[in-house]
């Protein structure tokens, strides 16, 4: 062990508060260089370990930080902890932190309420005296509180499944709606489609009929032209053998020969009729 380290055990050693003895038989140092450390680290023999634990509890040092500071065990530094603030005339709390030290925050907690709420010592009196003689009473009301909150809570999930249901039959209703909207487009275009060709075919087929009275004006024409063709036949026939009314007939003709009649063409007809009203 050199002299740095030797210091180190002799000054931990003095901040414990053992004896000059002591520190010289494990440190293996004279009392002259226990002495000398002492003065130079502000330390003398007469300094307990309470006294410098109460010095870092006036520097509000918490009992964890005085335990580490002096190598303390808990209990101890608990103990000077609590001697610290009976010092300072706070005996009363004293006693009653000894009786809440395993669980002080309920007590803590309600001390900030108060303190929060500006509340009197009467006043807080009074409150608990309440409490005390309401108390089974708040708690079953409480407990129904409770359970209509979980009854609500229930009510409330089923709400929510119910509305979730809805929310996916009105989304499949759209979906529905949209796919039946882009049908109806395409029927649509279709119609539209359908309605032009049937203007083409009503146009083709008014083309069509008036091509087809045009037809049948050139026919009748023709037709009619024929027939004044015909009848200028016949004219011309009836002119060539019919004799005229001034030329004398011969009424001792021979009877085996048969008169000859001249056929004559109807006008409002395309057919030729012959008088066989003596042929046979």
């Amino acid at each position: 062990m050199d002299k740095k380290q030797k210091e180190a055990l002799v000054l931990a050693m003095l901040e414990k508060g053992e004896s000059y003895r002591s520190i010289a038989q494990k440190a293996k140092v004279s009392p002259n260089t226990i002495k000398m450390l002492a003065n130079r680290a502000g330390l003398d023999a007469t300094t307990s370990i309470s006294s410098r634990a109460f010095e870092l509890y006036v520097q509000q040092k918490t009992p964890v930080e005085v335990a580490i500071a002096l190598n303390l065990e808990a209990k101890e530094a608990i103990r000077f902890h609590q001697e610290y603030i009976m010092l300072l005339g706070l005996t009363e709390f004293t006693k009653v932190y000894i009786q809440i030290k395993d669980n002080p925050w309920p007590y803590v907690n309600l001390a900030r309420l108060v303190h929060n709420a500006r509340m009197g010592d009467g006043e807080v009196v009074e409150l608990l005296r309440i409490a005390n003689g309401y108390l089974p009473r708040v708690r079953l009301e409480y407990d129904r509180v409770k359970e209509e909150k979980n009854s609500l809570e229930a009510e409330l999930n089923s709400w929510k499944a119910e509305l979730n249901s809805i929310a996916r039959t009105y989304q499949q209703f759209v979906d529905r709606n949209i796919k039946l909207k882009r049908r109806e487009d395409e029927l649509q275009l279709n119609i539209d489609e359908l309605e032009t060709k049937e203007a083409e075919l009503k146009r083709t087929i008014s083309e069509l009929k008036q091509q087809l009275s045009e037809l049948r004006e050139n026919k009748e024409d023709s037709y009619n032209l024929d027939l004044e063709i015909k009848q200028e036949e016949v004219n011309f026939t009836n002119e060539l053998f019919i004799p005229s009314s001034n030329i004398p007939i011969d009424y001792h003709q021979n009877e085996s020969e048969k008169p000859c009649y001249i056929t004559t063409v109807e006008p409002s007809s395309s057919r030729t009729i012959i008088d066989t009203r003596d042929l046979g």
